[in-house]
């Protein structure tokens, strides 16, 4: 010990001064480049003009894709409204009469693939490109697995699934054209699977994967892909939801995230081109959670016995 003190320490005078003996290091390893160009990419703020840009948003005639639609157009931005009732994208485009003629409506079942080509024909036609494709229309259910009639299964993967990749699959090449985005609206259900909303979880997942799918295979085109998850949010007076057997029916619940919240995440993940956002404290809690702790959510969601989604069918009069 004598030893190696001494050999830290010579003495000049009455002064000790400490020396660090000589240890061989390896070099400082460089990151690699894509690590750096990632660190670059997210530090440049690329400003977002959306005035004049072409935005077309699937499930528009009410809720949150309406309001969607409220709020690119106030920035400016040229609407194409879609929906299967076109009672309802009529009214909807009277709603928004203020804005003039840069609101559009097309009418179209977005399940259908040669609606979908014609719509997105049609848009092209008439503005001659596209540069935002948010695909909004959902349908949601309750019920368990076991109890669920098979048109409910058809229903909640077809719409959800089928009426978000048929428009992406023939929006592509306007959006690689105008190096655009494509904006899925999925659900925190989308994060991992409960109790009553089981294919309705299943088929917000596939959003994500489809999302992560146009990002490996057009990032390089400059289209972004991204995904909103949401929370529950405030529904229309008259918006139902699948029950086990297909009938419609309504539910109550506190929202935690408006209409008009959820249309300006929309706006700020073209805006930035993010590709993942979760809405409200308790979602992006519910992502860490899954993610470094799974087995704790698990033993959490399986204590609550079915009540973070359970439903009870409302009577048409109340």
């Amino acid at each position: 010990m004598k030893s190696l003190q001494k050999s830290l320490t010579t003495t000049r005078g009455n002064d000790h001064v400490r020396q660090t003996p000589h240890i061989r290091t390896s070099p400082r390893r460089r990151p690699p480049p894509e690590l750096s160009l990632l660190r670059r990419t997210r530090r440049t703020t690329v400003s977002y003009d959306p005035n004049g840009k072409v935005v077309l948003i699937t499930g528009s005639s009410r809720g949150i894709g309406r309001e969607t639609a409220v709020l690119f157009a106030e920035r400016g931005a040229k609407i194409v409204l879609n929906g299967r009732d076109p009672a309802r994208l009529a009214e909807t485009v009277e709603r928004m009469h203020s804005f003039g003629d840069s609101v559009w409506s097309y009418p179209a079942d977005v399940t259908d693939p040669e609606q979908c080509r014609a719509m997105i024909d049609a848009v092209i036609a008439r503005y001659g490109r596209l540069d935002v494709l948010v695909n909004n229309a959902g349908v949601s259910m309750r019920g368990a697995f076991a109890d669920l009639d098979p048109s409910v299964i058809d229903s909640v993967t077809r719409v959800n699934i089928l009426g978000a990749a048929y428009p992406t699959r023939f929006a592509l090449s306007a959006l690689r054209a105008s190096r655009g985005s494509v904006v899925f609206i999925s659900s925190l259900a989308g994060v991992r699977g409960f109790a009553g909303v089981s294919i309705y979880s299943a088929a917000k997942m596939a959003l994500t994967g489809l999302a992560e799918s146009i990002h490996a295979e057009h990032h390089s085109d400059g289209v972004h892909a991204g995904v909103l998850f949401l929370a529950f949010t405030e529904n229309d007076p008259d918006k139902t939801i699948m029950g086990p057997d297909g009938a419609p029916m309504r539910i109550t619940r506190k929202a935690s995230t408006t209409q008009r919240q959820a249309a300006e995440a929309v706006y700020r993940m073209v805006e930035r081109r993010t590709r993942k956002t979760y809405l409200t404290a308790s979602g992006k809690y519910l992502v860490f959670m899954q993610r470094h702790f799974p087995w704790l959510t698990d033993a959490v969601i399986l204590r609550s016995k079915g009540s973070i989604h359970r439903a009870r069918r409302q009577n048409s009069s109340q």
